[in-house]
């Protein structure tokens, strides 16, 4: 994946205007005159939909009584740990509280859970549906895949999980899958095996998640 380089000049002198990143989607610069706050050097790994996939660090070129979150910053540099959505504020010094820049970093660094409802090494015939529960708790399901070959390819199966607004409403789901084991290029009697993954909107992909069926 490739990593991100955040690079944020902010003059606190005049109304500014500064396009931000996906990465840092609001940017607010109040018109209060001051001192002036660097801040360059954001860096984490890029994932998808405006989604951090691992900590995120702000670096703080000058000055150095910077505050952040109202806390002193050590050795320049504050770093976002925890998966979820973070709303930072950067002050120039304990007298330039009036002028703030607040920054959102929307992290998740976890793959979605996916468990199998459909019991282990259950018998089968015809048309069946096989079952398990899909969740992530942080940027929401987008889709899940399947596999009838060991892995060697898979189908993806979108949950459109998103409002146009891009607020997620699918954080956990029952998904089914509805397969004629004995009719399809991978059926015939015996024992089958089926994989089940998913991936969050983030982009994090859980294993896949073994099925052994009994073909009947």
């Amino acid at each position: 994946m490739k990593k991100l380089h955040l690079f944020i000049l902010c003059i606190l002198f005049i109304t500014v205007g500064l396009t931000a990143s996906d990465y840092a989607p609001a940017v607010r610069i109040p018109t209060e005159p001051g001192e002036e706050l660097y801040v360059g050097l954001g860096e984490g790994t890029a994932g998808e939909n405006g989604w951090v996939v691992s900590d995120f660090t702000i670096h703080v070129i000058s000055p150095a009584d910077a505050l952040v979150n109202g806390q002193p910053l050590r050795d320049g540099r504050f770093t976002v740990s925890s998966d979820g959505r973070h709303s930072i504020e950067l002050q120039p010094g304990p007298f330039g509280q009036r002028n703030t820049v607040t920054q959102f970093i929307n992290i998740d660094k976890t793959a979605p859970v996916v468990e199998w409802i459909t019991e282990q090494n259950g018998s089968v015939s015809g048309w069946t549906a096989l079952s398990a529960e899909i969740s992530d708790e942080t940027s929401g399901l987008c889709s899940v895949e399947s596999s009838f070959d060991h892995g060697l390819h898979w189908e993806m199966h979108n949950l459109a999980p998103m409002t146009p607004d891009g607020v997620v409403i699918s954080h956990e789901t029952t998904w089914s899958i509805h397969e004629d084991f004995r009719g399809s290029p991978q059926g015939g009697q015996g024992a089958q095996v089926v994989l089940l993954r998913a991936r969050d909107c983030a982009g994090n992909v859980s294993p896949g998640e073994i099925l052994v069926i009994r073909v009947e």
